[in-house]
């Protein structure tokens, strides 16, 4: 078997966004996988049934921390020589397309998922453009995971080949996991823990609680409709970056009693069973595994009209766009939602079906894996 080593910069990578796909690449490949130390490596190591590897990296631009990191890296690929060294996260992708370009790794493979640098300007965008062309420069081949997201490279940082693995994603979505076999109990009793009632009308957010993912938009467009709409909830499941990139809203998130925070979920299915609308108001994406998770699990959507987003969401078919930064945009999607249930019921009936049709893991897993065979 031909030798693949999978990096990414943290273990929560591995956890959900390609959660699984390294166990099916081992059925082709000899697969290792490098990522930050973590104690939930050992648990990622059982599933996967793949060896994990733990060297240190950061999400933030420390030069010295990075040289140590870039040293382990190619030290380990020169000891194991690797036949394909596959990256994806910014981080990652440059210190392990470096260090397995000077271990003379013959196929050196970039998944670009999610770039940061859209919503940057100034010396900071500069620095990240650099970063980004030099991670391109030293890997053999480029994937990247949106069609939008690959016309924004093709217009701002290189014009080489970038390939889109099927209708795009990186890991596409496990249609049997994510699909909504919860009793009427269950979910009844996860209300009530919530103090959510069966009528209310529950938008769900999930992922990092960050200013570039809209949640501060999302917190003053729910408030604006909790004035009109009493029985309305906000659930907000992740984890806080402070130190990264803060939302402003912090105080009316703590204080408004229909507002729900609860930190990150190994398993987000339970939330998705008694949500009415997913709604994801980022500024930037790649294509986010969040919008096919709950697509797949049946919940209507709702997000921005920006890369990623727009390829998995049909406006008015499986769900709703609105503009990006706009608060009354995000407010007045929602509240046609509310309002409009012959709309609603619509987007419901359609949305698994639209995500099954295009996203399937299975499919998704077996492109991926002639591609890399193919190399």
């Amino acid at each position: 078997m031909k030798k693949l080593i999978i990096i990414t910069t943290v273990p929560l990578s591995l956890a959900t966004l390609v959660r699984g796909q390294p166990k099916y690449l081992s059925k082709f490949f000899n697969v290792t996988l490098i990522t930050s130390s973590s104690p939930s490596n050992r648990d990622i190591e059982v599933y996967e049934g793949v060896k994990v590897i733990s060297i240190d990296m950061s999400r933030k631009i420390t030069p010295i921390k990075d040289l140590k990191s870039l040293i382990k890296i190619y030290l380990y690929l020169l000891k194991t020589k690797p036949d394909i060294v596959y990256s994806f996260t910014p981080k990652a992708g440059l210190l392990g397309m470096v260090a397995s370009f000077f271990a003379r790794v013959p196929k050196r493979v970039h998944n670009i998922v999610g770039m940061p640098l859209m919503e940057t300007s100034g010396k900071k965008r500069i620095l990240l453009e650099f970063i980004e062309r030099l991670t391109y420069s030293f890997a053999t081949n480029l994937f990247c995971n949106s069609y939008g997201l690959r016309e924004f490279i093709h217009n701002n940082l290189t014009k080489r080949e970038v390939k889109v693995i099927g209708n795009g994603s990186i890991n596409g979505v496990n249609i049997d996991f994510f699909r909504d076999i919860y009793t009427k109990e269950e979910k009844d009793r996860l209300r009530k823990e919530l103090n959510i009632k069966e009528k209310d009308f529950v938008l769900l957010f999930i992922g990092r609680v960050v200013k570039d993912k809209g949640v501060d938009e999302l917190i003053e467009a729910f408030t604006i409709l909790n004035r009109k709409y009493r029985d309305i909830k906000l659930l907000i499941v992740g984890d806080f970056e402070a130190d990264l990139n803060p939302i402003d809203n912090i105080e009316i998130l703590n204080s408004n009693q229909n507002i729900i925070r609860i930190d990150f979920q190994k398993d987000i299915r339970p939330y998705l069973s008694i949500s009415s609308l997913f709604v994801l108001p980022s500024y930037r994406e790649g294509l986010p595994n969040s919008l096919l998770e709950a697509g797949s699990f049946g919940v209507p959507l709702l997000a921005t009209n920006i890369n990623g987003c727009n390829e998995i969401i049909i406006d008015r078919e499986n769900g709703i766009l609105v503009e990006k930064k706009s608060i009354d945009s995000l407010a007045n999607g929602i509240e046609s939602l509310i309002k409009d249930k012959k709309l609603y019921l619509k987007l419901k009936s359609n949305v698994r079906n639209s995500i099954i049709k295009r996203y399937n893991q299975e499919l998704f897993l077996s492109k991926l894996k002639n591609e890399l065979e193919n190399l």
